[in-house]
């Protein structure tokens, strides 16, 4: 007979888990996703991974924990973690110049490290603005690719800001001139094969990969599909496909230190330090950031053929995952994940704060004056709200990520009507000033 303990534990996994099975659904069809898959993972084990709606509307197929789903820019992740394993093994610096591993790169790129590529600070374009005649019907090869990019010029000098950007496939490049292989054989080799990610694998325009989702837009009132094609110089930017079940073994295996160093994991997750001495929350292929005091590690991906988030709650040994197969925006399985960690984790979204006494009724009146909404109509809608409850604030540190170095801490409120909820959050300077403000829902 189990121990009473641990019986009264796996009845609240499994409330938690009912809990979430009726929650999605109305989620689906309020966002029009097709379908997700999720997986929870709690201290190293997996306590939840199913699938929810249709992983192909033309043929009914149901999506489920085998689903295989595009990551996206999740996909950065396994490319960082690539070039670390490469750097344990003393082969590579993350200091050295990007310029001695890839061929044809412009004398602006002189002063451009590896760091500065894993951590978004390297100043360089990004392909995938639409600006640069970068084409996902065609392939590039590293030559092209890095021309195409250098003809860019760019915008700071390395290591000044800090702007998210899509130079990660010079990351593969590094990876095949240090290891003597093609990147996707490499993360093949040391990656997938050894952890038992069956499902992992990179996306190429002509593969067949059993339990695929299919993609979809939603747009006029119905749905198209999404661009199936992609280049395989970008790989190591979004390229791979996974289920969650296999995204959450990858998981348990990096966290636990199976495949990296704790220091190196310490490092993917430290915030990056600027040359002018200040930081950003952003660590190598990883956001982090604090949320009600709780930090977490995070990444999100968009292909066009949907959207992924994956949290990972460092101090309390959660993972969420959350792979869905509609292109939005990322908004909807954005906020799946959200919900998911907070129904493991209550307080760690805004849904989980309890409203509290404004301690300043007077400053929240000159708050919601001074907030200017412009055209978001949530937001105005919200300020307008004649309930208006205070939900906390919270004082900035390093593990929030933050790249306006003038707001000093975040203001909390939950505004209702008889027909929604919506959350605002208020950035505010050291002087109280508004420094900006967003809507959200729960």
């Amino acid at each position: 007979m189990l121990p009473l303990r641990l019986v009264v534990a796996a009845l609240a996994v499994v409330s938690l888990a009912d809990a979430i099975d009726g929650w999605i659904p109305g989620r689906l069809a309020a966002t029009h996703v097709p379908g997700v898959s999720i997986a929870v993972v709690q201290n190293q084990r997996i306590v939840k991974a199913a699938g929810y709606g249709a992983a192909n509307l033309e043929l009914g197929t149901a999506a489920t924990a085998d689903t295989v789903y595009e990551i996206g820019s999740i996909s950065k992740q396994f490319a960082a973690e690539a070039l670390l394993l490469l750097r344990d093994e003393g082969k590579v610096s993350l200091d050295d110049p990007i310029s001695r591993y890839v061929d044809g790169t412009p004398a602006a790129w002189a002063p451009i490290t590896l760091r500065h590529i894993l951590t978004h600070t390297a100043g360089l374009a990004d392909f995938d603005t639409g600006n640069i005649g970068f084409s996902y019907r065609r392939e590039y090869t590293s030559a092209e690719f890095v021309q195409l990019l250098g003809a860019q010029p760019l915008s700071f000098a390395p290591g000044t800001a800090w702007n998210y950007t899509n130079a990660f496939p010079l990351i593969g490049m590094v990876v095949e001139r240090v290891s003597g292989r093609p990147y996707t054989d490499f993360v093949r080799t040391r990656i997938f094969e050894p952890l038992g990610l069956t499902s992992a694998r990179f996306k190429t325009n002509t593969g067949i990969v059993p339990h695929r989702a299919d993609g979809y837009y939603w747009k006029n009132g119905g749905y198209q599909h999404g661009e199936p094609l992609r280049p395989q110089v970008i790989a190591a930017n979004g390229g791979v496909m996974m289920n969650v079940a296999d995204f959450a073994k990858w998981d348990i295996a990096l966290t636990s230190g199976r495949l990296l160093r704790s220091s190196t994991l310490t490092e993917m997750s430290t915030p990056v330090r600027l040359a002018d001495g200040t930081t950003v929350s952003h660590g190598l292929g990883w956001f982090m950031d604090t949320f009600n005091g709780h930090r977490f590690g995070a990444h999100w991906g968009t292909t066009v053929t949907g959207h992924s988030a994956v949290i990972r709650r460092y101090d309390e040994g959660v993972t969420v995952i959350v792979l869905g197969n509609l292109d939005d925006g990322g908004l909807a399985v954005d906020a799946m994940s959200k919900h998911i960690a907070n129904v493991y984790l209550p307080g760690t979204a805004l849904e989980g704060l309890t409203p509290r006494p404004d301690p300043q009724p007077a400053d929240t009146a000159r708050i919601r004056r001074e907030i200017v909404p412009g055209t978001n109509t949530r937001l105005a809608e919200a300020l307008a709200a004649e309930r208006f409850e205070f939900l906390g604030d919270e004082v900035l540190t390093p593990y929030h990520f933050n790249t306006d170095h003038s707001v000093a801490r975040l203001r909390r409120y939950r505004a209702t009507t008889p027909a929604w909820t919506r959350y605002v959050t208020v950035r505010l300077g050291a002087d109280g000033s508004v420094r900006g403000a967003f809507a959200e829902e729960p």
